[in-house]
């Protein structure tokens, strides 16, 4: 699984690789908060604290909405080099 792998970027690789990193870390985020959900719920000491497990599911939707965030800036300027490339070759000038 590799997120986002339809883009490419010539000049914004390193906040494309920032923005795969992120997907990464918002899918441990949740997945960590359900663990915890389910560990302590299951656990007669920690189960007052069972909700404090699902407080992290709004951060990794906020993780996740910063790594789509940075993958639409590398799209936009990804096609915007593109298109300006082809309007300087000579072949847009019709």
């Amino acid at each position: 699984m590799k997120p986002y792998r339809n883009l490419k970027s010539q000049n914004l690789g390193f906040l494309l690789l920032l923005a795969r990193v992120t997907v990464y870390v918002g899918i441990l985020v949740i997945l960590a908060a359900i663990v915890f959900f389910i560990v302590a719920y299951n656990s007669p000491f920690l189960k007052p604290m069972a909700v404090g497990g699902l407080v992290f599911i709004p951060y990794s939707t906020i993780i996740f909405f910063v790594s789509g965030l940075m993958a639409a800036i590398v799209s936009f300027e990804e096609n915007y080099r593109l298109r300006t490339e082809f309007f300087l070759s000579g072949d847009g000038n019709n």
